[in-house]
C-alpha cells in the first residue's frame, strides 16, 4: 500500500511538470505601460497565460521602481488568470520601470518574471498634413497625411481650429491616412476651414498638434462680372492656400456642353485672381483652383464655383415681310420683329445686289416691333437691291439678322422678258406670275403663271405694261404677303421725227430728233461734211448746234448724218441730210 501511494505521487508530479510546458512555464508578455498624468493611474497591459492545468496560479504581481538605484517593490496584484491589465495609482508621475511576476509555476514555488518595461510617456513626433482639398464630386473637405513612423501609433486626432477663440476642437480620432469631413464640420464655401491633426500612440499619448491648413476658397468678383455679356469676361478670385508655400495656381474649367475639364490658365503662387475669356455665351462654366506646393508634387484643390452665362435671346420673329416696287424710283420695305429684352436697336440695311457692303438706311428702337420704310430715289427699273434687318444688342453688337430680301427686277431683251425669283420665299408656299395691263388702264391680268423666270412675248406692238407678282401663302393657303416687281411698259406710236434744217442762233437752233419712246443714251447722232469726214458725234436727243468737235462755227450748207438707235425693243439706223442755215 505504501509503495503504491509513493508511485502514484511520482506519476502525479510528472503529469504536473508535463502540463506546465503548456501553462505557467513562461512569463507574461507585457505590451505597454501607460500613465494617466492627470490621475497618476498606471495601467499595464499584458498578454496572460490562459491555461493552468496544474492549478498552481495564485496571482500576478506588478513590481516597479521610480529610480534605477532603488529596488523593485510590489505595487499591485491581479488574481484573475485571464486578466489583461493591472491598474494602480502611483505616488508620483515619474517614469517607472516595471515587470510582472506570475505566481506560481506548477511546482508551486517558482515565479515567472516578465521583461521590464518603462512607462510609455513619449508622444509621437510632430506630423504635418499633406494637404487639405475639396472633393470635386461631393464638395466636401478632404484631408490626407503621411503615416507616422512610430510603430505603436494607434491613430490620429483630427481637429478644427476656431478662428474666433483660437481653440482646437476635436472632431474625430481615426486610424486612417485620409478623411472626408461632413459639410456640418467644414463648409468649403466659407473661408474658416482650419484643419489640424496629431498622432496618438497605444498609451493615448498625443503628439504635438500640427499647424493648421486652410484650403483655397474660390469665388467670383461679382462687381466685375455684371457686364459679362459685353466684356465676354469672368473675373475669378481666391484665397491663398495656408499650410505650405504655393508655387503656382491652375485655373481649371469645364462647360456643361463638353463636360470636360481643362486648364484655362496658370498663374504664379503670389497671384490670386484670373480673367477668364468666355468662349461663347449660353453655357454654364464651372471652375476650381488647384495650388501646387513649392518643390513637391503635392497639390490642393479649391471648392468649385459655377456661372451660367445668358446669351442674347434671338427673337422668334425678325423678318422683312416683303420688298415691293412702288414705281421706278420707290421701293417699299415693311418689317416686323419680336420685342425682346435682348434687342436694343434694329437696323434696316441695304446694298446693291452682288456687292458686299451693307449701308444702314434706317434705325428703329427695339420696342417698336415693326417698321414700314419707303426707299426713295432708287432705280428700281434697272437695279436690284438687297435688304435685311440687323439686330443690335445692349452691348451695341450685332447678334442676329433677318433673311435677305431682294426686289424683283423685270427686264426685256427685245421679245424676251426675264426676271429674278423672289428668293426670300423660295422653298415656301408661294407663286410668281407675269401680269399685264393696258397702258391706259388699271386692271391687271395674268399673262403667264408658269414658274420659269423668263417669257417670250410674240407681239410687242401693243401698248401694254407688265410686272411680276409674287404671293406668299400661309395657313390654309391664305395669302399673307404680296411683292411686285418694277413695271415695264411697251411703247406705242413709235415714230422718230427728224427736222430737214436748222438755224443756229435762230428759232430752230439745234438739230435733234424727237421720240418720246427713246431714252438718253439710246440714240447716237454722227454729222459728216460733203467729203464724208465726220465732224462731230453726240446724243441724238441732245442734238447738234452747228459746231465742229473743237467748238468752231461751221458755215451754211448741206451736211450728212446717221442716227443709230439701240433699244430693248428694237434697233434702227436712220440716214439723211440736213441744211444748216445762217
Amino acid at each position: 500500500m505504501y509503495k503504491w501511494t509513493y508511485k502514484y505521487c511520482i506519476i502525479l508530479l510528472t503529469l504536473c511538470i508535463l502540463h506546465s510546458a503548456v501553462a505557467l512555464n513562461s512569463p507574461v508578455n507585457i505590451q505597454r505601460a501607460c500613465l494617466d498624468k492627470v490621475t497618476s493611474t498606471l495601467t499595464v497591459y499584458f498578454k496572460p497565460n490562459l491555461s493552468d492545468p496544474c492549478g498552481s496560479f495564485s496571482e500576478y504581481v506588478l513590481y516597479g521602481r521610480d529610480n534605477s538605484a532603488n529596488p523593485f517593490t510590489a505595487v499591485a496584484t491581479a488574481s484573475n488568470l485571464a486578466a489583461l491589465q493591472i491598474q494602480v495609482v502611483l505616488p508620483n508621475k515619474k517614469r517607472w520601470e516595471l515587470y510582472i511576476s506570475s505566481r506560481y509555476a506548477c511546482n508551486g514555488i517558482d515565479t515567472l518574471n516578465s521583461d521590464t518595461i518603462l512607462i510609455d510617456d513619449e508622444p509621437p513626433a510632430y506630423l504635418e498634413p499633406d494637404s487639405v482639398s475639396v472633393d470635386l464630386a461631393t464638395q466636401q473637405l478632404i484631408a490626407g497625411w503621411p503615416k507616422a513612423v512610430e510603430p505603436d501609433v494607434m491613430g490620429y486626432s483630427l481637429f478644427k481650429n476656431d478662428p474666433g477663440t483660437g481653440n482646437n476642437i476635436l472632431i474625430d480620432r481615426q486610424n486612417v491616412l485620409g478623411y472626408t469631413f461632413g459639410l456640418g464640420t467644414f463648409d468649403p464655401s466659407k473661408s474658416t476651414n482650419r484643419f489640424l491633426m496629431a498622432a496618438y500612440d497605444s498609451c493615448d499619448n498625443g503628439g504635438p498638434i500640427s499647424q493648421y491648413h486652410n484650403p483655397i476658397l474660390s469665388s467670383f468678383n461679382s462687381g466685375q462680372n455684371i457686364d459679362y455679356q459685353c466684356t465676354r469676361k469672368l473675373y475669378l478670385i481666391w484665397t491663398a492656400y495656408v499650410g505650405w508655400n504655393v508655387d503656382s495656381y491652375d485655373i481649371c474649367v469645364k462647360d456643361n456642353i463638353s463636360n470636360t475639364w481643362s486648364i484655362a490658365g496658370t498663374v504664379p503662387g503670389a497671384q490670386f485672381n484670373y480673367t477668364f475669356n468666355i468662349p461663347s455665351l449660353g453655357p454654364t462654366y464651372t471652375f476650381f483652383i488647384r495650388g501646387h506646393k513649392t518643390g513637391s508634387t503635392v497639390s490642393s484643390s479649391s471648392n468649385s464655383i459655377s456661372f451660367t452665362t445668358i446669351n442674347f435671346t434671338k427673337p422668334s420673329i425678325a423678318n422683312i415681310r416683303r420688298v415691293t416696287v412702288i414705281n421706278d424710283q420707290t421701293i417699299n420695305v415693311p418689317a416686323e420683329w419680336e420685342n425682346t429684352p435682348s434687342i436694343k436697336d434694329v437696323l434696316l440695311q441695304r446694298k446693291p445686289y452682288g456687292t458686299f457692303i451693307w449701308t444702314t438706311i434706317a434705325t428703329y428702337n427695339g420696342i417698336l416691333g415693326a417698321a414700314n420704310y419707303t426707299d426713295q430715289n432708287k432705280s428700281a427699273n434697272t437695279n436690284k437691291y438687297d435688304y435685311r434687318l440687323l439686330l443690335i444688342n445692349s452691348c451695341n453688337e450685332p447678334f442676329d439678322s433677318s433673311t435677305v430680301h431682294t426686289n424683283i427686277l423685270l427686264r426685256r431683251n427685245f421679245n424676251d422678258f426675264y426676271w429674278n425669283q423672289y428668293w426670300a420665299w423660295v422653298g415656301g408656299n408661294y407663286t410668281q406670275d407675269l401680269i399685264k395691263r393696258d397702258r391706259q388702264g388699271f386692271t391687271w391680268n395674268s399673262e403667264n403663271t408658269h414658274p420659269d423666270s423668263s417669257y417670250f412675248i410674240a407681239d410687242t406692238t401693243k401698248p401694254l405694261c407688265y410686272r411680276i407678282l409674287s404671293v406668299k401663302y400661309g395657313v390654309n393657303n391664305k395669302p399673307v404677303d404680296t411683292a411686285y416687281s418694277n413695271e415695264l411698259c411697251l411703247k406705242a406710236f413709235d415714230t422718230t421725227l427728224i427736222p430737214g434744217g436748222f438755224t443756229p442762233g435762230g428759232l430752230n437752233p439745234i438739230f435733234k430728233i424727237i421720240n418720246v419712246n427713246i431714252l438718253p443714251g439710246e440714240a447716237t447722232m454722227r454729222i459728216y461734211d460733203r467729203w464724208g469726214a465726220k465732224i462731230t458725234e453726240t446724243d441724238a436727243l441732245t442734238g447738234w448746234d452747228g459746231k465742229d468737235q473743237d467748238g468752231n462755227f461751221l458755215g451754211p450748207g448741206i451736211y450728212a448724218y446717221t442716227i443709230q438707235i439701240v433699244r430693248t425693243e428694237k434697233r434702227e439706223l436712220l440716214k439723211g441730210t440736213v441744211v444748216l442755215i445762217r
